[in-house]
C-alpha cells in the first residue's frame, strides 16, 4: 500500500507540472484561452493519471482505493498550487479564488466518477507497481517542473 501511495503522489505530481507547462503560454497569451484548454484537456490528463493509479491500486476493495487517490490528489494540488503560485510565481493573490476551490471538489469527485464508469476495464488491467514507473513519471514530472521554473524566472 506504500508503494502505491508513493506512486499516485508522483503521478499526480508528474500530471500537475505537465499540466502547468502546457498551459503557461496560452494561458500567459490570453487567460481565457488559458481557462478554454484547463477546461478541455486537463479533465483528460487527469484522468488518464488517475487511470493509471487505480491500475495500481493492490487493495481489494477499488472504491477505498479511489477515495484515497482523491485525497492524496486534493493534497497535492494545495501544497504544488502554493508552490507554483506563492514561491515560484510570487503570485499570493492568484492562488486562492473560487475557480480553485472548484478545481479541488473536482479532483476529489474525479476518481470516483472514474471507478463508477470504469470499474470492469481497471479491474481487467490491473498490474503491479515496479520501480521503472516510478522513474518514468518522475523524470517527467521533475523536468516540466524545471523547465517552468525556467521559463516564470527568465
Amino acid at each position: 500500500m506504500t508503494k502505491w501511495i508513493f506512486y499516485s503522489i508522483t503521478v499526480v505530481f508528474a500530471i500537475y507540472w505537465v499540466g502547468n507547462l502546457i498551459l503557461w503560454y496560452p494561458w500567459s497569451i490570453n487567460p481565457n484561452l488559458g481557462i478554454v484548454l484547463m477546461l478541455t484537456l486537463m479533465p483528460m490528463i487527469w484522468g488518464a493519471g488517475i487511470y493509471l493509479c487505480l491500475i495500481r491500486y493492490n487493495g481489494k476493495n477499488l472504491f477505498t482505493g479511489g477515495f484515497i487517490t482523491s485525497l492524496i490528489m486534493l493534497t497535492c494540488a494545495v501544497v504544488m498550487d502554493y508552490v507554483f503560485f506563492g514561491l515560484i510565481r510570487g503570485a499570493y493573490n492568484d492562488l486562492y479564488k473560487p475557480t480553485t476551490f472548484y478545481g479541488y471538489g473536482f479532483l476529489l469527485l474525479l476518481p470516483i466518477i472514474e471507478l463508477l464508469i470504469l470499474k470492469k476495464v481497471i479491474i481487467k488491467k490491473r498490474r503491479t507497481i515496479i520501480t521503472k514507473d516510478f522513474i518514468t513519471t518522475g523524470a517527467i514530472g521533475l523536468a516540466c517542473l524545471v523547465i517552468q521554473i525556467v521559463l516564470i524566472k527568465l
